[in-house]
């Protein structure tokens, strides 16, 4: 069963500039990165091109997360993925205040390159 990711940082909006809410799937997971001593970047492969002009050079969402909790956030979501019956494996969803951890607070961003 192929798996889907689904992230949201707000309610989505008519306003196509900004992200709202995506869904990556799991087999284009890429690799998790710190940012800060909060934060945690999770990259996705993608096929599209990369957006020279907006800066984007890769599909990643920012999550929020309790200061140094890197290591246990990664794992949550490893089991989560691993675990989950359901082919819509909710990671953060800021809106409805779900999370895949205990120690994720937010999905702070998306940033996605355009399908044009």
């Amino acid at each position: 069963m192929n798996k889907y990711l689904y992230f949201a940082s707000a309610a989505a909006d008519s306003n196509a500039a900004n992200e709202e809410v995506a869904m990556f799937p799991a087999a284009q997971l890429s690799h998790f990165e710190m940012a800060t001593a909060t934060s945690l970047r999770v990259y996705f492969e993608s096929s599209q091109e990369n957006d020279a002009d907006s800066g984007i050079d890769a599909a990643h969402v920012v999550l929020t997360i309790t200061t140094g909790k890197h290591k246990e956030v990664m794992a949550d979501i490893a089991n989560s993925i691993e675990l989950s019956r359901e082919p819509m494996v909710v990671i953060a969803d800021s809106e409805n205040s779900r999370f895949a951890s205990s120690y994720i607070t937010a999905c702070a961003s998306l940033a996605v390159v355009d399908a044009s």
